[in-house]
């Protein structure tokens, strides 16, 4: 037969016979389409399915199947035209799309889409857009850049290899499967949220180059498959739980701590409620006291509501220590100090006191905007991000990125403070070179997220672009002295981190867990606490703006902060909000 929806007394049949040859490895629900191509016409487009416009026609062939006599070749012979199929189906949340390839020729890939709608967006579209390429590595593509998702030679040439991509009805992801062995997910395109999935379409390489070769076969289609993969481990993600939503934006939530709270604990969570823009600013403050179950807005504890963003840290002797993400240059200083906004709180978040101190610079710094978001206040050389680091004595060490007056990328230093956070000097530059890499979108060594780590060494992990891969630093020296930055790998394939907003944390006597954003927000752990080796990075959650913080809860737990995207995002968020999750490390 060539399409067919098997009953369920069928199915089951059918499922047990697919799951023994390694396609899909979740149990189904109802019924599938199953096509074999067998009874369509040689050389003609499948029923039910089309050429779409502009696309040479991918047709029914009898030269092989892998079962059976024929099969769906995607033959691609044009320097000018690529190959491709659509096959519309009935909209649903969620669906399971598997099938067996076999690339006679690969030059350069196959495209496998599954089509849909984006919420808020008119018109279908591919909803998840993968390829394997000619190395038979497979990646996906968020409409701005491609990301791993299995290595080269995931599927090999001249083989049928059973391929099953399963996307759960919430439609957060794409899980991808490769023999019947979870390889990775895929995020939704544009890593936007989506209304429905309707139907799927392959393509040879989205360029119009030629050579591509490819035969599907026994290509099933059927409902949502929603039990989770198993590959996820280390890291279990619980469902996210809405902090804050608005019409206006609330946005990259990056400060949150824990502190004593009655007889139990309380998480404070601060968020910028503004555009994303240096001349903007205003915050927002919520806790809770369920470790997330449920959040409460407490904006008349707010230590800096006017600010652009801050830092929070809960230091050793129980305070909790807030520290601007701005700073301002101090006139007649010759642009060797800026000044530095904190607060200070000794009663778990309830009071503060605020206070402005002095970052001090040996060389002369120029402004790292040409805008403020405080009128006659230019911005200081530097911002001041992620949590700081505090030693036994109290000396506290603060990331920070910017310019001295000379650099023309970004540098990124680590400050020093022995007065508890309100002034700062320069410990060292962890990180400068205009000429790291001609890569477009190359801005320099920021965004640093520093952690004492197992070994007693300072490890930072810094941004170098957007979609760029991600370096990392070590001091033996307490910040004195850095090792040479070199490329952040992971996992047993020593592929790239990349690209944005590192949040790394040390959870009490056990590993150091690494949180990074664009495409989504993702989770890698360093197990023996030394960021020396790290897991494969485990998607937390696609459908941000890919500025997010972790925060340890105990000994195997977290909680992650992100948001459903930024101003800029497209489309734009309605309503704007800021979630959190429970996260459990499996040791």
């Amino acid at each position: 037969m060539s399409r067919t929806t098997r009953p369920l007394h069928l199915l089951l049949a059918f499922v047990l016979a697919v799951a023994a040859a390694g396609l899909i490895a979740g149990p189904a629900t109802a019924a599938v389409t199953v096509r074999t191509y067998e009874t369509d016409p040689v050389g003609q487009v499948p029923s039910g399915c089309s050429t779409p416009s502009g696309a040479a026609s991918a047709v029914v062939s009898s030269t092989r199947g892998r079962a059976s006599a024929r099969s769906l070749r995607v033959d691609d012979p044009s320097t000018t035209t690529i190959t491709k199929i659509a096959c519309p189906q009935p909209a649903q949340q969620g669906a399971e799309l598997s099938f067996y390839a076999y690339p006679a020729a690969l030059p350069n890939g196959f495209m496998v889409d599954l089509l849909g709608h984006q919420k808020n967006v008119t018109g279908e579209q591919p909803v998840f857009h993968l390829v394997v390429d000619g190395n038979g590595r497979i990646r996906w593509y968020d409409a701005a850049n491609w990301t791993q998702v299995a290595p080269a030679g995931t599927v090999p040439l001249s083989k049928w290899t059973a391929i099953d991509v399963q996307v759960p009805a919430d439609m957060s992801a794409a899980h991808v499967y490769v023999g019947g062995r979870y390889v990775g997910d895929a995020g939704p395109v544009g890593v936007r949220a989506l209304a429905d999935v309707t139907g799927y379409q392959f393509s040879s390489d989205g360029t119009p180059t030629s050579g591509d070769d490819v035969y599907l076969d026994d290509v099933g289609y059927g409902p949502a498959v929603n039990t989770p993969p198993p590959g996820t481990a280390p890291f279990t993600v619980a469902p996210p739980v809405t902090v804050d939503q608005s019409a206006t934006p609330v946005q990259m939530p990056n400060a949150a701590v824990i502190v004593p709270h009655g007889t139990g604990r309380r998480v404070l969570l601060a968020y910028p409620a503004h555009t994303d823009s240096s001349a903007t600013n205003g915050t927002r403050f919520a806790y809770s006291d369920d470790l997330g179950t449920t959040w409460v807005a407490d904006q008349a504890a707010n230590p800096m509501p006017d600010a652009a963003s801050y830092n929070l840290t809960r230091l050793r002797n129980g305070d909790v220590l807030a520290v601007s993400y701005h700073t301002y240059m101090v006139a007649g200083s010759g642009d060797l100090k800026a000044e530095v906004d904190s607060s200070v709180s000794h009663d778990g978040g309830a009071t503060w006191t605020t206070r402005t101190g002095m970052m001090t610079t040996p060389t002369a710094m120029r402004t790292i905007s040409s805008v403020t978001d405080r009128p006659g206040s230019p911005l200081g050389g530097f911002v001041l991000v992620h949590p700081v680091v505090e030693d036994p004595d109290g000396t506290l060490y603060q990331s920070g990125y910017g310019y001295y007056a000379d650099d023309t990328k970004y540098r990124q230093i680590v400050l020093r403070s022995t007065d508890g956070g309100l002034n700062w000097t320069v410990a060292a530059t962890v990180a400068v070179n205009p000429n790291l890499t001609t890569a477009a979108g190359y801005e320099g060594f920021c965004e640093g997220a520093l952690e004492r780590v197992a070994d007693g060494s300072l490890l930072i992990v810094m941004r170098i672009g957007s979609y760029l891969p991600m370096y990392v630093s070590r001091s033996t020296d307490d910040g004195r002295t850095w090792s040479a930055a070199t490329q952040l790998v992971a996992g047993p394939d020593q592929q790239s981190v990349v690209s944005v907003y590192p949040s790394l944390s040390l959870l009490p006597g056990g590993p150091l867990v690494l949180m990074v954003g664009r495409p989504g927000l993702a989770l890698l752990t360093s197990p023996d606490g030394s960021g020396r080796t790290w897991t494969r990075p485990v998607e937390a959650d696609y459908q941000n703006s890919a500025n997010g913080v972790l925060l340890p809860t105990g000994a195997n737990t977290m909680m992650v902060f992100g948001d459903r995207g930024a101003n800029w995002s497209h489309p734009t968020p309605d309503p704007y909000s800021v979630w959190s999750r429970v996260v459990t490390v499996n040791r």
